[in-house]
């Protein structure tokens, strides 16, 4: 995937978003209500090497210049078991949820901003 598809499958149908893109993968994030962060995309070209971490932690120091923020949040189906065990690792709370999706149950992943913050450091 170039950037060019990117943005257009990842960026502009979100409205106003921020993001860190890089060579190893990327991160795509908006800020909600009540300072709450929801993360929208996460990808990393290749599994099992840290770069998913690395890109949470990214998106923390951007989020960083200008804070408060409460917390990150966002949604994944239960069937993609390898990204609720990615979420479990970084130590957002993982919970069954019957939305957002209309095709069955998804996993809403969430966790204060600051003990993210000091966590993944």
């Amino acid at each position: 995937m170039n950037y060019s598809e990117f943005r257009k499958t990842y960026l502009t149908p979100f409205g106003k978003t921020s993001h860190v893109w890089s060579k190893e993968g990327y991160i795509v994030w908006r800020l909600g209500t009540g300072g709450n962060v929801e993360l929208l995309h996460i990808r990393s070209f290749q599994k099992g090497k840290g770069i998913g971490r690395r890109l949470v932690i990214a998106m923390l120091m951007e989020l960083k210049k200008s804070p408060p923020y409460y917390s990150v949040y966002g949604f994944t189906r239960v069937a993609n078991e390898g990204a609720v065990k990615f979420y479990k690792a970084l130590g957002f709370h993982v919970e069954i949820t019957d939305a957002p999706y209309k095709k069955g149950e998804a996993v809403l992943f969430s966790q204060s901003y600051n003990k993210l913050l000091r966590n993944l450091r």
